[in-house]
């Protein structure tokens, strides 16, 4: 499924409007409001009844971007999409968000993300005259804390007088930030322990170096949408490049690839059953 999350080079979406109002509680449309967009895989968007809860959160790495750009990044953007319920106006209409405090690791601002209330974020923040959806910025920061573990930044619509927040399955979000890499949202969606082996980041380090792509949700979203004979390949192949690979570093005095807690790296499948 697209992910909800762009990072500057790369735009990907996530949440869908309501365009399908079946089991939601219906909402008088007094002022205009905003839900997130999701798409499934197929580039659709998604209706109340498909949902997934992985859908509501999206996971950003600060390892794996810096992996995917060739550079160690500090400070980054992610873009969500959203849409409006209500009519078209003719002029420009901001949207603001708000955090949601959770009590768990909850991400603190000026420190983990640039305020909601940035002037500059702001200004990228709106809706354009005569249109129904738009991109919204979050500013992500590598701060120091982040290497002793994730956390979590939960936002929804700020009611700003321009909009309300719209249905709550799709009024709210959860991004978690972390300065390691993380296993993908839709990696267990996708079976990726069935296809590649059990996820470990030392694994997800060696499949971005090795075929150049970048293993994010949005890598994952495209490659299952395809051809599943090419999943079955890469499967096999990863087996055999690791293989080539520890003989190099055998040849080289060095030991095969290990895991932090001595294992072997594998790229074995686990069974289906």
């Amino acid at each position: 499924m697209k992910r909800l999350i762009h990072t500057l080079s790369a735009l990907a979406c996530l949440l869908a409007t309501a365009s399908c109002e079946k089991d939601l509680t219906p909402i008088v449309l007094e002022e205009p409001r905003l839900n997130f967009i999701y798409y499934n895989y197929n580039g659709e968007v998604t209706l109340a009844e498909d949902i997934e809860e992985n859908m509501l959160e999206t996971a950003y790495s600060f390892a794996l971007r810096s992996a995917t750009v060739g550079e160690e990044l500090t400070i980054d953007t992610v873009w969500f999409e959203v849409g409006t319920m209500g009519r078209l106006f003719d002029y420009d209409r901001p949207v603001e968000l708000e955090q949601i405090s959770t009590g768990e690791a909850d991400a603190v601002p000026g420190v983990h993300f640039v305020p909601f209330d940035d002037p500059q974020l702001l200004s990228k923040s709106f809706i354009p005259a005569n249109q129904n959806k738009a991109l919204i910025p979050i500013v992500v920061l590598r701060d120091a804390s982040l290497d002793d573990g994730n956390v979590n930044l939960q936002f929804t619509f700020k009611d700003n007088g321009y909009f309300k927040p719209g249905y709550e399955a799709f009024s709210t979000h959860t991004l978690v930030i972390s300065s390691h890499m993380a296993k993908p949202a839709n990696w267990d969606t996708y079976y990726g322990d069935n296809n590649f082996g059990t996820y470990t980041e030392l694994k997800h380090q060696l499949m971005i170096e090795w075929t150049g792509n970048s293993w994010d949700e949005d890598y994952l979203d495209e490659l299952f949408a395809g051809d599943s004979n090419y999943v079955t390949y890469l499967s096999q192949w990863f087996i055999e490049k690791l293989e080539e690979e520890n003989q190099k570093r055998l040849d080289a005095g060095l030991d095969i690839y290990r895991e932090p807690n001595g294992e072997p790296v594998s790229f074995d499948p686990e069974p289906w059953y």
